[in-house]
């Protein structure tokens, strides 16, 4: 493991889980850095549009649904980047978990593990497979920025629902991908400038 300033606050944080199930209402994802410490990047992917994923055409982080064969959420995260992005990730790199995030808005619920990695001062190049449409290395600076800071408003059963996001070139991240990047940021020191509310009073009901 590489000697970051910012370890001490993600592996000290207290952690939100659920034992795990391999089944495919779980899901994990990787959030990959790398670069030097003034410099850090995270790892995005574009999702390719796919008929019945409810995340298609998104910006997302690396990973997805669990198979019945992985040992652990950590496993599913690893096993997704493999074969999404071809990065084998290592023991060595794994920094620490982050809060379980509760998805409502897909039937039936599901659960995400998002899980932190560091893969040094290199950032390696990706090798994407079909499920993936681009990837990106993002600047952490470049995150936080309230010039990219912005809104997505959705209409779910003929209500508007206007949601945080984070422009990117021609692309938005938002959604749950979003409230991942939100806490990373803000255990980091980092906290995003939100670009938009949520309109409703119910809106937590529906979070993409």
């Amino acid at each position: 493991m590489v000697n970051r300033k910012y370890l001490p606050a993600l592996q000290q944080a207290t952690v939100h889980s659920t034992p795990f199930v391999a089944e495919r209402t779980w899901a994990s994802v990787a959030l990959m850095l790398a670069g030097a410490d003034d410099a850090l990047h995270l790892a995005f992917i574009l999702r390719a549009d796919r008929q019945g994923d409810p995340w298609s055409g998104h910006m997302a982080f690396p990973g997805g649904r669990a198979d019945p064969t992985d040992a652990s959420a950590r496993a599913v995260a690893e096993r997704e980047t493999w074969e999404e992005l071809g990065l084998a990730l290592q023991a060595s790199q794994f920094v620490a978990p982050l809060d379980e995030v509760l998805l409502l808005h897909v039937q039936p619920p599901m659960r995400l593990s998002p899980f932190v990695y560091d893969l040094g001062p290199e950032r390696v190049p990706f090798a994407p497979n079909g499920e993936v449409a681009e990837a990106f290395w993002i600047p952490l600076a470049d995150l936080a920025l309230p010039a990219h800071a912005t809104h997505k408003t959705v209409v779910h059963q003929g209500t508007p629902y206007r949601f945080p996001a984070i422009r990117h070139g021609q692309h938005l991240i938002w959604g749950v991908t979003w409230r991942v990047l939100a806490e990373f940021m803000r255990k980091m020191g980092r906290p995003l400038a939100e670009g938009g509310t949520l309109e409703t009073p119910n809106a937590r009901g529906f979070a993409p």
